[in-house]
Formats: C-alpha cells, structure tokens, sequence
C-alpha cells in the first residue's frame, strides 16, 4: 500500500486513479487510514479525511486507526485522529 511507503503523492496519484482505494482492507482488514496511523504519517491522514476516508474503519480485530496509533506510539497521528 502507498500508505505504508508513507509517500504522498503516490498516495494522491492512487486515490485520483480509483477513489475506492481509501477503503481497501489488507489481509488484517486494515486500510490506508491504519497504516498511515501506524506510520505516524500524518500528511496521508489529513489527505484521507481531506477526501472522505473513514478514519474510524475497524480492521478484523475491531480495532480503528487510533487504537493503532496507540499501539505504535505514534504520537503525531494519536493526536491529529483525537481532534477528528
């Protein structure tokens, strides 16, 4: 996922060509919102709300990409995804 590799205009690029990528779920359920939470990457984060992505997605483990931010003390994310 270009979430993962946390480069933004691949990102952009991806979701331009098919806008249904900000709800594709990996083999754990997991979207782009989660990975980018993991990550930190906040810039994907804004991106995603910017665009309508859910930010409050459950992966197969019911678990959103905040609990995910707290898994991975990713500061930065925990705190932009609180004040969503």
């Amino acid at each position: 996922m270009a979430a993962e590799s946390g480069n933004v205009k691949d990102f952009m690029r991806l979701y331009l060509s098919e806008s249904s990528r900000l709800a594709v779920k990996d083999g754990r359920g997991r979207t782009a919102a989660h990975q980018a939470a993991a990550r930190n990457n906040t810039k994907i984060l804004h991106f995603i709300n910017n665009y309508g992505g859910d930010l409050n997605a459950t992966d197969n483990f019911g678990n959103t990409p905040l609990h995910v931010a707290v898994e991975n003390v990713a500061l930065d994310a925990l705190e932009f995804l609180l004040q969503q």
